[in-house]
């Protein structure tokens, strides 16, 4: 295989490489926004009255009327299938530190496009470098 070929097909590996990088990253932005929501939604919970009806989430756009019994406390999926009933402050400290895990993959995320983008850009100077000698000849 001629070598222009090659470098076009390792330029085009990395592209989709950065792609899937590129969508993972928006999922790492999705579940931070949703950490952060999360969170504040716990804070906002001490201002509400224990006795007091509002709309919970049941999935896809979809809410129940339920009254809140405690604002002390919350349940929070430890894993799997598995709750546990947590103090508000504890709840608000474990998603800062997912956030914060969350952000973390991110930069690392970040560094790994910097990487991939320097490379295609070595990669298509090589190219364009060829195909100059190319016509020269």
């Amino acid at each position: 295989m001629p070598q222009d070929q090659q470098k076009m097909q390792q330029y085009q590996q990395i592209q989709k490489q950065m792609q899937q990088i590129q969508e993972y990253v928006e999922q790492v932005d999705q579940s931070i926004e949703k950490v952060q929501e999360s969170s504040e939604a716990v804070k906002d919970l001490a201002d509400i009255e224990e006795g007091k009806e509002i709309l919970a989430p049941i999935g896809a756009g979809t809410y129940a009327l339920a009254e809140i019994k405690e604002t002390s406390k919350v349940v929070t999926n430890i894993g799997g299938e598995t709750f546990e009933k947590r103090e508000t402050e504890e709840a608000t400290d474990i998603l800062t530190m997912q956030k914060e895990e969350l952000k973390a993959t991110k930069e690392e995320l970040q560094t790994q496009l910097q990487e991939l983008q320097e490379e295609m850009q070595g990669l298509q100077q090589q190219i364009q470098q060829q195909a100059m000698e190319e016509k020269e000849e």
